[in-house]
């Protein structure tokens, strides 16, 4: 028998984050983050002596001083106390409809922050991997909001662990392309940035395409994989194991931190892909799988249900523990999937594109690894 101590995953829980509203049409629902805690509980996947939960219910300015300048700080502290909007505020990205002001908007983005900065903790301080549900909020630039995000706790993430010594990938399969981490360390060969996402030619923000590679030193550290419509989980495993997981593996890093957003989901109502859960899980396994130590943060996801069987299925994979549905127990069949795959009742049916749509697709998905190849691999 082994009695070896098994390295313990940490559940970052901010119980505050859920209060929030950002507007009430808004898609964004921070709520969500005590529907995952509380999926995650009920499952037992939180009570085993493997795990940790940590609980986190403040945050520090200064937290955010190594990315984000002081003036864009005060702009957000005094958004956080509502009113009305200014043009200061406007001019940063605060105020609009996509990045709305509301009471407390500072104490959420402070414990967001705080909340990443805990996972990073307790993965330098050897836990095997952390999940910080309420974080990935990759769109947030160092003076200016973006895409339902504040600020940049993947960027302060980063940054801390590289200050710790620590050599770091940073691995997005969110629909969104990352372009606030991307543009954070675009020169910097010391971290690899691989984003997975629908393509700029169809969705915000409208980048992120395969030569935008970095400049500088950090020429070949910058890789972006758009994704055509449509993509189903076959495509995208295919572009994750030949690129993501190759660039990875050449780079060597200590830390991974990865943003898990689950807004690739075919029934997504943002985004344009035709992907399941089963094609992100399972990408997410094959990474675990080689690079064990793994700060995992949450982002985007704007159907309640893809974002809470996602997130469960995710933190099942980083804690290792198997699952107890406590809700009648797994269910299998057709409509439910396979009963033999842990956590089936949560997983997705699987559903392919065919035909000339997945020819087209399959050969897209070529092109791309061939540019890697090509273009990328040789600075590796």
């Amino acid at each position: 028998m082994n009695n070896e101590k098994k390295e313990k995953a940490a559940f970052i829980h901010a119980p505050g984050l859920s209060e929030f509203k950002f507007s009430p049409e808004h898609p964004f629902k921070p709520v969500r983050v005590e529907k995952v805690y509380e999926m995650c509980k009920g499952r037992g996947l939180l009570s085993d002596p493997s795990v940790a939960v940590i609980k986190i219910d403040e945050g520090k300015r200064e937290d955010l001083e190594s990315f984000h300048t002081s003036e864009y700080i005060d702009i957000l502290e005094r958004a956080g106390r509502g009113g009305e909007v200014d043009i200061d505020m406007i001019y940063h990205g605060v105020g609009t409809m996509e990045n709305p002001i509301f009471n407390g908007l500072f104490r959420f983005c402070l414990l967001s922050v705080a909340s990443t900065l805990e996972a990073v903790e307790r993965v330098v301080g050897g836990f095997k991997s952390a999940f910080n549900p309420c974080g990935g909020f990759h769109h947030a630039h160092s003076d200016r909001a973006g895409g339902f995000c504040y600020v940049n706790d993947a960027v302060i993430a980063i940054k801390k662990l590289k200050a710790l010594g620590r050599r770091v990938a940073y691995v997005d399969i969110d629909a969104h392309h990352g372009d606030g981490v991307q543009e954070a360390f675009y020169d910097d060969p010391e971290v690899l940035t691989v984003s997975a996402h629908e393509s700029g030619k169809t969705l915000f923000p409208w980048g992120g395409f395969e030569k935008e590679i970095g400049t500088g030193r950090g020429m070949g550290f910058n890789i972006n994989i758009p994704l055509q419509l449509d993509t189903d989980d076959e495509v995208f495993t295919l572009l994750f194991d030949n690129i993501v997981i190759d660039s990875v593996k050449r780079f060597n890093p200590d830390v991974i931190v990865g943003q898990f957003g689950t807004d690739s989901s075919a029934t997504d109502p943002l985004t344009h892909l035709k992907m399941t859960n089963n094609g992100y899980i399972e990408s997410i396994k094959l990474l675990h799988e080689r690079f064990p130590k793994i700060v995992a943060l949450g982002g985007g996801g704007y159907n309640m249900k893809d974002v809470v069987n996602g997130w469960t299925l995710l933190w099942s994979e980083l804690s290792g523990l198997e699952q107890n549905s406590g809700y009648g127990g797994a269910i299998g069949g057709v409509l439910m999937g396979d009963s033999s795959i842990q956590g089936s009742d949560l997983r997705d049916m699987r559903s392919y594109v065919s035909g000339p749509a997945k020819e087209d697709l399959m050969e897209g998905a070529e092109k791309l690894i061939s540019n890697y190849i090509k273009n990328i691999q040789p600075f590796l």
